[in-house]
C-alpha cells in the first residue's frame, strides 16, 4: 500500500521511494517492488545514464488500486484516536 501511495504523483527512483517510504530494508523494498511490477501495478524503468537510473511508475492497474487504497487511507487515519483508545484499554487490562 505503501509503495502505490508514494508513487501517486509522478515516477520515483528507488532512492527516492525508500526515502518516501522509511524504515525498509533494501531488499524487502526490491522485493515488494518486484511483486508489484510482476503482477503488473508498476512499470520500472532503466536509464542506461552514466548513472544507471531506474524509476518505478503507476500502471493504469495501479491507479485503479490506487483510487481504491486512498480512501482506506484516510478512514483509518480518521479512526486513529478512537484505534489509540481502544489500544490503551487493552494495555491498561493485560497489565492488569
Amino acid at each position: 500500500m505503501i509503495i502505490v501511495l508514494a508513487l501517486e504523483d509522478e515516477p520515483k527512483r528507488f532512492g527516492d521511494l525508500k526515502r518516501c517510504i522509511g524504515d525498509v530494508t533494501q531488499s524487502v523494498l526490491t522485493e515488494n517492488l518486484r511483486g508489484l511490477q510482476r503482477d503488473g501495478y508498476l512499470t520500472r524503468t532503466v536509464d542506461p545514464g552514466p548513472p544507471v537510473a531506474v524509476s518505478y511508475e503507476l500502471t493504469p492497474l495501479g491507479r485503479s488500486l490506487l483510487e481504491i487504497l486512498k480512501p482506506l487511507v484516510f478512514w483509518s487515519h480518521e479512526q486513529m484516536d478512537e484505534v489509540r483508545q481502544f489500544r490503551m484499554k487493552f494495555d491498561r487490562e493485560q497489565a492488569s
